[in-house]
């Protein structure tokens, strides 16, 4: 089975996305704060005419705050979030990543044993060998599930 992933670096790390969750990958612009947000959470961007929220992966992680710099990128993913029991709302979220190098295509998932990152395990769905190196595959759902949580609305007879 081939699949393609985009990948990219923070810190010492080099992490991939499965192609098919990207919607794009844009230079990083500074987002509009969103008053109580998160502390991870950069704010609002908008491409396209929608309103993309922006997590800084660094921050998420307690990772060592760095200057954004020309080689920091915005991948954008959509996903989809529950509202109730039969009904759900697609998101936009945006991971700000200190560099994005390449789609690349993995026919054999080899497993790289015992390599270690610098997020928890449960972001990571899986750990692959690629070029000799480890490829942190991330659990994009994951990563983004509390900042989506607070989008939900409740009616106000509940």
């Amino acid at each position: 089975m081939i699949t393609n992933y985009l990948t990219f670096t923070v810190e010492e790390n080099t992490y991939a996305i499965d192609v098919s969750a990207v919607l794009e990958v844009l230079n990083f612009t500074e987002p509009t704060a969103v008053p109580c947000a998160l502390p991870y959470i950069e704010g609002l961007i908008y491409s396209r005419e929608q309103g993309i929220t922006v997590v800084n992966f660094r921050k998420r992680f307690d990772l060592p705050v760095r200057d954004i710099d020309k080689r920091s990128k915005v991948i954008v993913v959509e996903i989809d979030t529950p509202i109730d029991a039969t009904s759900q709302r697609v998101s936009l979220y945006g991971l700000v990543a200190d560099s994005v190098q390449d789609v690349i295509q993995i026919y054999d998932e080899e497993l790289f044993e015992g390599a270690k990152c610098s997020i928890p395990e449960e972001f990571v769905s899986t750990v692959l060998k690629y070029n000799d190196q480890p490829l942190f595959i991330i659990n994009y759902k994951k990563l983004f599930e509390e900042a989506g949580s607070l989008n939900i609305q409740k009616p106000a007879n509940q």
